[in-house]
């Protein structure tokens, strides 16, 4: 379990691209969510009591929690195919291997929905719901990242899986 954790943290750490994408794509479309999703009030101020967009905007908050977790968790046993063919034959633990997966995949969905919950709950003006709308969104992103596990396995192109996780989103 151990190696495994390491070498995929190690790999995700190296890619300057995965770890800028993974940290930046929530902080982003929290602050254009929340952006679109904030009311002025008639004086051109902003009031939260006033804002009737909340709702929507925790609608929404779910919705791209799905999202981040599938697109966290979709390429990954596709990526590892040819390594996993190679390691096959040295008897190593596949639940090991699946854990460390998870538990990465986990902790990258952990920052990515604090970020989100911290930008958006302050162009909103949300205050003292920073912990149960992080667990919301983290429980989500969380399922998320198992089903894009299920679905990296299931498919053999990168393509195919990237064309199936909105077909996933759509019914919610």
């Amino acid at each position: 379990l151990e190696v495994y954790f390491r070498r995929d943290a190690l790999a995700k750490l190296a890619n300057r691209q995965y770890v800028l994408v993974n940290l930046l794509e929530a902080p982003v479309l929290a602050l254009v969510m929340a952006f679109f999703l904030r009311y002025l009030g008639q004086e051109g101020d902003y009031v939260f009591r006033e804002n009737d967009n909340v709702p929507q905007y925790l609608f929404i908050a779910v919705i791209v929690a799905l999202f981040l977790g599938l697109t966290v968790a979709a390429e990954e046993i596709i990526r590892d195919r040819k390594i996993l063919q190679r390691e096959k034959f040295l008897d190593l633990s596949w639940g090991g291997y699946l854990a460390s997966k998870v538990g990465i995949m986990f902790l990258i969905s952990a920052v990515q929905t604090l970020f989100f919950v911290l930008i958006g709950n302050a162009v909103l003006g949300i205050q003292g719901m920073l912990l149960p709308y992080w667990l919301l969104l983290f429980s989500t992103a969380c399922f998320a990242n198992v089903l894009g596990l299920n679905v990296s396995a299931s498919f053999n192109s990168a393509k195919v899986i990237y064309i199936v996780i909105p077909v996933l989103i759509i019914p919610q």
